[in-house]
């Protein structure tokens, strides 16, 4: 695990993002990656995952799937955080390979409509 300055501006990095635009599944867990230093196995680094997910929805970001409406980015899920946070986690063991997961789910921070 690096230091708290790293997880802190992956974070910020992450949250400010999410204000702009759609952010899909792989940056957020090639921020993880980064998060949970090198040699890290999967497992440390979904717990990552995981973690800074928590932390950007505590700041505003809402978790959903991107919505097929030109006048609306995301179809939030509308469950409790620790619902969306096992989903996640649910979703990341049915998955082999990570570059799978990019399907899991996507963020977005502010209006949801574009």
């Amino acid at each position: 695990m690096v230091s708290d300055d790293v997880y802190a501006e992956e974070l910020d990095y992450l949250v400010d993002y999410a204000r702009q635009s759609l952010v899909y599944f792989d940056i957020v867990r090639d921020a993880a990656e980064k998060i949970s230093g090198p040699g890290s196995t999967e497992s440390q680094v979904q717990s990552s995952t995981l973690r800074i997910i928590a932390d950007m929805i505590d700041r505003g970001v809402r978790v959903g799937d991107p919505s097929p409406r030109p006048d609306e980015e995301l179809i939030e899920w509308v469950i409790p955080k620790g619902e969306v946070l096992n989903r996640i986690a649910e979703e990341m063991a049915k998955r082999d390979d990570p570059s799978d997961f990019i399907d899991i789910c996507w963020f977005r921070a502010g209006s949801l409509t574009g």
